[in-house]
């Protein structure tokens, strides 16, 4: 075989190789995780996780592009997460490991599109963890100032120019965040629920306390800019209810994940859902949209309100909030990141564990320095505009994992559903464009009619299952994928083209690793011609056929004692003769 047909050979057949198993606990060794997170350790690492980003953090942005409609912004925002939060909940009960929409996408459809959704998902961690750290700096600064100690606000936030805004505060807040996730799961678990209880009383006390100032007069226009401006909030704000998918990274160290994975998931969706909207009605009240703060929107809420109270009240909230957003934000990243480097697709550095204290150390330092690295030098605006695309780009996957989980991986049924994923794409951006019913109702209505054959042609039920079961399947997941769909249309262009950049480098670097591991082809054949006999080869096909790919010659060696040759103990090589008569070697 020449170098372009091995390199051929090597891409297709890892590309969609889909992984055939899962390690058990004790099979793990050293990169055993510690299973220590109850039922409520998880509905607080996920409001923890979300809470804090879109309050915080999303609320100015969203809210100067929506006005007061921002509130049914994130109410819809809330409602396509349902639908996603129910497929994650039977994935991450059914297959408890790291990994999430990675997980799920490489047991489905292979190596190349599990890595594709598992980088666009840690960009937007860590693009996430930027913009977070860059406000809390921001509300940090507010919180001293309130209590008389003159730190200059350009230390949180100094901007240079239209794109360039420097945080000196960021990275050190990044850094400290590090350093308690690498002390241990259970230190971290201890530190999210203290946090994360205070930040939903303080978020409790800014509804009811902002109650008594709201002027309605500020609801009077409620949708200022027109239903697509409510359309294209909800796209941003939709990575304020990231916190399920941070659940579903945990579930490798959550006590009966099948039964409390599910309660994690779909209570803290509910329960962010409900601050979310209850917040952002109030914010809107108190003071005109247009002039809410895009980095410390309701600290200057409060402000101009007369509620001098409530702005320090919220400096200390929004600072031990966007914490706890940072800190199970950062846990979820470095997990994602060991679920990837434990399958052989990132360096195997970030896949250790330390042994004292059962967390990916490596990979938690690499996400800090990362998020530091970003955050510096942009502002939370900027940042925000390249949020969500891999977001929802992984909710997809977990919806059409579903699918394909429930009638056992039929490829047929993927056409059905990528014509509908098709047909819904071309539905939003109609809308998007504003264009005439006339095209955009077919549009819909074709792209619903391509649900007859999945409903008809296919059985979705489970016989029986001891893991949390979506109901309504195919119902729930296509629905999901089609608010996922529509919502990624209404992006800022920069996220799709942050989209398109990456999957395109993704490709580029696993072709790069085919080629680096395209002699393996010549190996395997070189192997099979050292084997003496038919029998040999025979056994050798057989393990091909059993672990459905193509395997290395170094595989060989497990069941090398069967094999007729010489075995030489001092080089680890074996010694046969082909049919020609050719001696060759292979490890």
């Amino acid at each position: 075989m020449d170098h372009l047909t091995r390199w051929w050979q090597s891409f297709k057949t890892r590309a969609f190789h889909v992984k055939s198993e899962l390690k058990k606990d004790s099979e793990m060794g050293n990169e055993d995780l510690f299973r220590s997170l109850g039922a409520l350790d998880l509905v607080l690492m996920g409001v923890g996780g979300s809470i804090g980003a879109g309050i915080f953090v999303l609320t100015g942005i969203a809210a100067r592009t929506a006005g007061p409609g921002v509130v049914i912004s994130f109410a819809i925002a809330a409602v396509a997460c349902i639908f996603n939060a129910l497929c994650y909940a039977e994935l991450a009960s059914r297959f408890a490991v790291s990994g999430s929409a990675y997980l799920y996408a490489i047991l489905a459809y292979g190596e190349l599109p599990a890595l594709a959704v598992g980088i666009n998902l840690l960009v937007d961690y860590h693009v996430g963890a930027a913009a977070i750290s860059r406000s809390m700096s921001v509300y940090f600064v507010k919180m001293l100032n309130g209590w008389g100690i003159g730190v200059p606000k350009e230390i949180g936030d100094y901007q240079v120019n239209d794109i360039i805004s420097l945080s000196a505060l960021a990275p050190v807040f990044l850094m400290l965040i590090t350093l308690v996730l690498i002390r241990g799961v259970k230190e971290s678990k201890w530190t999210n629920f203290a946090l994360t209880s205070t930040k939903i009383l303080i978020v409790l006390l800014i509804v009811f306390g902002g109650l008594t100032k709201v002027q309605t007069s500020n609801w009077t226009n409620f949708v200022p800019k027109g239903p697509s401006s409510i359309f294209s909030a909800t796209s941003t704000v939709f990575f304020s209810y990231i916190g399920f998918d941070v659940v579903a990274n945990a579930a490798e160290e959550a006590h009966n994940p099948k039964r409390n994975l599910p309660i994690g998931i779909v209570a803290s969706l509910v329960i962010c859902a409900l601050l979310y909207c209850s917040t952002t009605l109030v914010i809107t009240g108190l003071t005109p949209y247009e002039n809410i703060s895009k980095s410390a929107p309701l600290s200057d809420a409060m402000t101009t309100a007369g509620l001098k109270w409530g702005q320090q009240v919220i400096n200390i909230g929004a600072t031990v909030g966007l914490g706890t957003t940072l800190l199970t934000g950062m846990y979820a990243q470095s997990r994602l990141y060991l679920s990837i480097a434990r399958d052989g697709l990132l360096p195997e550095q970030l896949g250790y564990v330390s042994e004292r204290s059962h967390v990916p150390v490596i990979a938690q330092v690499w996400c800090g320095v990362i998020a530091a690295a970003l955050a510096t030098p942009f502002d939370v605006e900027n940042l925000a505009k390249i949020l969500s695309i891999g977001i929802m780009s992984a909710y997809s996957v977990v919806c059409i994992s579903i699918l394909s989980f429930r009638t056992s991986n039929n490829r047929s049924l993927l056409w059905w559903v990528f014509g509908f994923g098709i047909l819904m794409l071309g539905t939003s951006i109609a809308v998007k464009l504003s264009a005439a019913f006339y095209i955009s109702v077919p549009l819909l209505v074709l792209a619903l009619l391509t649900w007859i054959p999945i409903f008809t042609r296919f059985s979705f039920d489970v016989a029986s299952s001891s893991s949390y079961l979506c109901p309504l399947v195919p119902l729930t997941p296509l629905i999901g994928l089609g608010s996922n769909i529509f919502m990624a249309v209404q992006l800022h262009w920069a996220a799709w083209a942050r989209l398109l950049v990456v999957c395109v480098l993704v490709v580029g670097v696993y072709a790069g690793r085919a080629w680096k591991l395209r002699n393996d082809m010549l190996e395997i054949d070189e192997a099979m011609d050292s084997l003496v006999g038919d029998e040999a080869k025979k056994r050798v096909i057989n393990l091909e056929a059993e672990k459905g790919h193509k395997i290395e010659a170094k595989e060989i060696l497990d069941f090398s004692h069967e094999i007729p040759g010489e075995r030489d103990d001092s080089s680890g090589l074996i010694h046969g003769s082909g049919p020609s008569g050719k001696r060759r070697s292979f490890v």
